[in-house]
Protein backbone atom coordinates (compact mmCIF):
# COMPACT_ATOMS: atom_id res chain seq x y z
CA UNK A 1 0.00 0.00 0.00
CA UNK A 2 0.79 3.40 -0.83
CA UNK A 3 1.61 5.77 2.10
CA UNK A 4 0.49 9.22 1.67
CA UNK A 5 2.63 11.81 2.05
CA UNK A 6 1.34 13.73 5.02
CA UNK A 7 1.82 17.69 6.14
CA UNK A 8 2.90 18.38 9.68
CA UNK A 9 0.68 21.05 11.48
CA UNK A 10 2.49 24.10 12.62
CA UNK A 11 -0.14 24.39 15.37
CA UNK A 12 -2.67 22.14 17.43
CA UNK A 13 -5.33 22.82 19.26
CA UNK A 14 -4.90 20.60 22.66
CA UNK A 15 -8.13 20.79 25.16
CA UNK A 16 -8.99 24.54 24.30
CA UNK A 17 -5.61 25.93 24.16
CA UNK A 18 -3.33 26.61 20.87
CA UNK A 19 0.23 24.45 21.09
CA UNK A 20 2.52 26.04 18.44
CA UNK A 21 4.79 23.15 16.93
CA UNK A 22 6.41 24.87 14.24
CA UNK A 23 9.46 24.90 15.52
CA UNK A 24 9.92 21.20 15.20
CA UNK A 25 12.73 20.51 13.37
CA UNK A 26 12.81 17.99 9.92
CA UNK A 27 14.13 15.04 12.53
CA UNK A 28 11.31 15.55 15.10
CA UNK A 29 8.54 15.82 12.43
CA UNK A 30 10.31 12.52 10.68
CA UNK A 31 9.92 10.75 14.03
CA UNK A 32 6.43 11.67 14.69
CA UNK A 33 5.34 10.49 11.22
CA UNK A 34 7.10 7.54 11.47
CA UNK A 35 5.50 6.52 15.14
CA UNK A 36 2.07 7.89 13.58
CA UNK A 37 2.22 4.78 10.94
CA UNK A 38 3.27 2.75 13.25
CA UNK A 39 0.29 3.21 15.43
CA UNK A 40 -1.48 2.22 12.55
CA UNK A 41 0.10 -0.78 12.02
CA UNK A 42 -0.47 -1.56 15.57
CA UNK A 43 -4.10 -1.28 14.61
CA UNK A 44 -3.90 -3.63 11.63
CA UNK A 45 -1.77 -6.08 13.98
CA UNK A 46 -4.50 -6.27 16.52
CA UNK A 47 -6.71 -7.82 13.55
CA UNK A 48 -9.73 -6.42 15.34
CA UNK A 49 -12.45 -3.55 14.67
CA UNK A 50 -11.76 -1.32 17.47
CA UNK A 51 -8.38 -0.96 19.43
CA UNK A 52 -7.26 1.21 22.32
CA UNK A 53 -4.01 2.67 22.44
CA UNK A 54 -2.39 4.02 25.45
CA UNK A 55 0.55 7.55 25.85
CA UNK A 56 1.52 7.27 29.44
CA UNK A 57 3.79 9.59 30.97
CA UNK A 58 5.07 12.27 33.18
CA UNK A 59 3.28 15.81 33.57
CA UNK A 60 4.12 17.76 30.64
CA UNK A 61 5.48 15.30 28.61
CA UNK A 62 3.93 15.99 25.51
CA UNK A 63 1.49 13.10 26.18
CA UNK A 64 -1.66 15.30 24.56
CA UNK A 65 0.20 16.95 22.32
CA UNK A 66 1.34 13.72 20.45
CA UNK A 67 -2.41 12.49 20.74
CA UNK A 68 -4.19 15.57 19.06
CA UNK A 69 -1.05 15.49 16.60
CA UNK A 70 -1.84 11.43 15.63
CA UNK A 71 -5.46 12.59 15.22
CA UNK A 72 -4.79 15.73 12.89
CA UNK A 73 -2.52 12.98 10.65
CA UNK A 74 -5.05 10.61 10.39
CA UNK A 75 -7.45 12.97 8.77
CA UNK A 76 -5.18 13.45 6.22
CA UNK A 77 -4.08 9.82 6.20
CA UNK A 78 -6.87 8.50 4.45
CA UNK A 79 -7.29 5.43 6.85
CA UNK A 80 -10.14 2.59 6.06
CA UNK A 81 -11.11 3.36 10.27
CA UNK A 82 -11.44 6.10 12.09
CA UNK A 83 -9.46 7.49 14.20
CA UNK A 84 -10.67 9.39 17.69
CA UNK A 85 -8.52 10.58 20.54
CA UNK A 86 -9.67 11.24 24.37
CA UNK A 87 -8.10 12.25 27.50
CA UNK A 88 -8.00 10.75 31.27
CA UNK A 89 -8.50 14.24 32.39
CA UNK A 90 -12.20 14.08 31.22
CA UNK A 91 -12.68 12.04 33.99
CA UNK A 92 -11.79 13.66 36.54
CA UNK A 93 -14.41 14.23 39.12
CA UNK A 94 -16.80 17.55 38.61
CA UNK A 95 -14.90 20.67 40.76
CA UNK A 96 -18.18 20.25 42.54
CA UNK A 97 -17.31 16.36 43.71
CA UNK A 98 -14.09 17.77 44.22
CA UNK A 99 -14.95 20.40 46.41
CA UNK A 100 -16.92 18.51 49.09
CA UNK A 101 -14.70 15.09 49.66
CA UNK A 102 -11.80 15.28 51.58
CA UNK A 103 -8.41 12.94 51.51
CA UNK A 104 -5.76 14.15 54.37
CA UNK A 105 -7.91 16.59 55.51
CA UNK A 106 -8.36 18.88 52.43
CA UNK A 107 -10.99 18.80 49.61
CA UNK A 108 -9.92 16.89 46.81
CA UNK A 109 -9.71 19.84 44.68
CA UNK A 110 -6.01 21.11 46.14
CA UNK A 111 -4.82 17.55 44.90
CA UNK A 112 -6.56 17.82 41.18
CA UNK A 113 -5.01 15.20 39.19
CA UNK A 114 -3.82 13.14 41.79
CA UNK A 115 -4.57 9.62 41.09
CA UNK A 116 -7.86 9.76 43.42
CA UNK A 117 -9.34 12.53 41.89
CA UNK A 118 -10.56 10.42 38.89
CA UNK A 119 -14.09 8.74 37.78
CA UNK A 120 -11.47 5.16 37.30
CA UNK A 121 -14.73 2.87 36.86
CA UNK A 122 -16.78 5.47 34.70
CA UNK A 123 -13.74 4.84 32.24
CA UNK A 124 -13.19 1.43 32.51
CA UNK A 125 -16.60 1.05 31.59
CA UNK A 126 -16.46 3.34 28.46
CA UNK A 127 -13.59 1.07 27.62
CA UNK A 128 -15.21 -1.94 28.11
CA UNK A 129 -18.49 -0.43 25.70
CA UNK A 130 -15.85 0.73 23.24
CA UNK A 131 -14.49 -2.60 23.10
CA UNK A 132 -17.69 -4.27 22.91
CA UNK A 133 -18.46 -2.67 19.87
CA UNK A 134 -21.20 -0.75 21.58
CA UNK A 135 -21.89 3.22 20.40
CA UNK A 136 -19.74 4.80 23.02
CA UNK A 137 -19.92 8.66 24.35
CA UNK A 138 -16.53 9.95 25.72
CA UNK A 139 -16.43 13.17 27.94
CA UNK A 140 -14.19 15.94 27.01
CA UNK A 141 -12.11 18.36 29.51
CA UNK A 142 -12.25 21.71 29.23
CA UNK A 143 -9.97 23.62 30.37
CA UNK A 144 -11.88 27.10 30.45
CA UNK A 145 -14.47 25.46 32.39
CA UNK A 146 -12.17 23.33 34.51
CA UNK A 147 -14.41 20.42 34.32
CA UNK A 148 -15.22 17.80 32.33
CA UNK A 149 -17.88 18.06 29.74
CA UNK A 150 -20.03 14.38 29.13
CA UNK A 151 -20.95 12.51 26.03
CA UNK A 152 -18.29 15.17 23.86
CA UNK A 153 -17.04 12.33 21.49
CA UNK A 154 -19.27 9.63 20.18
CA UNK A 155 -18.08 6.59 18.47
CA UNK A 156 -20.22 5.04 15.91
CA UNK A 157 -18.33 3.81 13.74
CA UNK A 158 -17.40 -0.31 14.22
CA UNK A 159 -13.75 -0.13 13.42
CA UNK A 160 -11.92 2.91 15.35
CA UNK A 161 -8.51 3.49 16.52
CA UNK A 162 -8.84 4.79 20.07
CA UNK A 163 -5.81 7.34 21.50
CA UNK A 164 -6.31 6.96 25.12
CA UNK A 165 -3.43 9.49 27.02
CA UNK A 166 -3.07 10.10 30.36
CA UNK A 167 -1.04 9.71 33.82
CA UNK A 168 -2.21 6.96 35.32
CA UNK A 169 -2.38 4.69 32.28
CA UNK A 170 -0.26 2.26 33.64
CA UNK A 171 -0.28 2.34 37.04
CA UNK A 172 -1.53 0.60 40.11
CA UNK A 173 -2.82 2.87 42.71
CA UNK A 174 -6.04 3.04 43.68
CA UNK A 175 -8.46 1.60 40.60
CA UNK A 176 -6.13 2.35 38.07
CA UNK A 177 -5.17 -1.36 37.73
CA UNK A 178 -7.85 -1.97 35.96
CA UNK A 179 -6.95 0.72 33.14
CA UNK A 180 -3.98 -1.26 32.03
CA UNK A 181 -5.78 -4.57 30.96
CA UNK A 182 -8.23 -2.50 28.35
CA UNK A 183 -5.24 -1.17 26.75
CA UNK A 184 -4.14 -3.40 23.23
CA UNK A 185 -0.74 -1.45 23.30
CA UNK A 186 0.66 1.52 25.59
CA UNK A 187 3.22 3.94 24.81
CA UNK A 188 5.46 5.69 27.41
CA UNK A 189 6.90 9.47 26.76
CA UNK A 190 10.13 9.36 29.05
CA UNK A 191 11.01 12.94 30.12
CA UNK A 192 13.18 14.65 32.63
CA UNK A 193 11.31 16.45 35.54
CA UNK A 194 13.24 19.58 35.72
CA UNK A 195 12.98 19.69 31.45
CA UNK A 196 8.87 19.23 31.87
CA UNK A 197 8.76 21.71 35.09
CA UNK A 198 8.14 24.84 33.26
CA UNK A 199 6.03 23.54 30.23
CA UNK A 200 3.71 22.21 32.96
CA UNK A 201 3.90 26.11 34.62
CA UNK A 202 3.20 27.96 31.30
CA UNK A 203 -0.26 25.25 31.04
CA UNK A 204 -1.34 26.54 33.97
CA UNK A 205 -0.74 30.21 33.97
CA UNK A 206 -2.32 29.96 30.32
CA UNK A 207 -5.08 27.80 32.07
CA UNK A 208 -5.77 31.34 34.42
CA UNK A 209 -3.46 30.28 37.33
CA UNK A 210 -0.69 33.18 38.75
CA UNK A 211 2.90 31.79 38.36
CA UNK A 212 3.13 31.57 42.12
CA UNK A 213 -0.22 29.59 42.45
CA UNK A 214 1.27 27.53 39.61
CA UNK A 215 4.57 27.04 41.21
CA UNK A 216 3.17 25.89 44.43
CA UNK A 217 0.77 23.26 43.00
CA UNK A 218 3.52 21.90 40.93
CA UNK A 219 5.01 21.17 44.37
CA UNK A 220 2.19 19.89 45.86
CA UNK A 221 0.87 18.15 43.26
CA UNK A 222 2.04 17.95 39.49
CA UNK A 223 5.75 16.82 40.68
CA UNK A 224 4.90 14.16 43.13
CA UNK A 225 2.25 12.52 40.05
CA UNK A 226 5.36 12.94 37.92
CA UNK A 227 7.90 11.20 40.30
CA UNK A 228 4.80 8.28 40.44
CA UNK A 229 4.31 8.36 36.81
CA UNK A 230 7.76 7.49 36.25
CA UNK A 231 8.11 4.48 38.10
CA UNK A 232 5.57 2.95 35.80
CA UNK A 233 7.41 2.68 32.53
CA UNK A 234 8.60 -0.48 32.42
CA UNK A 235 4.75 -1.59 32.00
CA UNK A 236 4.52 -0.18 28.77
CA UNK A 237 5.10 -1.97 25.26
CA UNK A 238 7.37 0.64 23.98
CA UNK A 239 9.44 3.72 25.52
CA UNK A 240 9.90 6.54 23.33
CA UNK A 241 12.07 10.03 24.14
CA UNK A 242 10.20 13.77 24.67
CA UNK A 243 10.37 16.08 21.64
CA UNK A 244 13.17 17.36 22.90
CA UNK A 245 15.59 14.46 22.44
CA UNK A 246 15.09 13.58 19.43
CA UNK A 247 17.17 14.74 16.71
Amino acid sequence: MQVPELAFPAALTVTEQTIDISGFTRRQQAFYLDLFWETVGIYHAAKKPRVAIGIAGPTGAGKSVVAVLFQELAKQARLPFAFEAITIDAYHFPNCFLLSHFADGVPLKQVKGRFDTYDVAALARDLNAFAADENTAFPAYSRKLHDPVPNRIRINSPATLLVVEGLWLLSDLGEWGQVRPRLDFCYFIDADKERTRQAVLQRHVTGGRSLEDASRYYEQVDGRNSDLTLQTWHKADKVIPPYYLIG
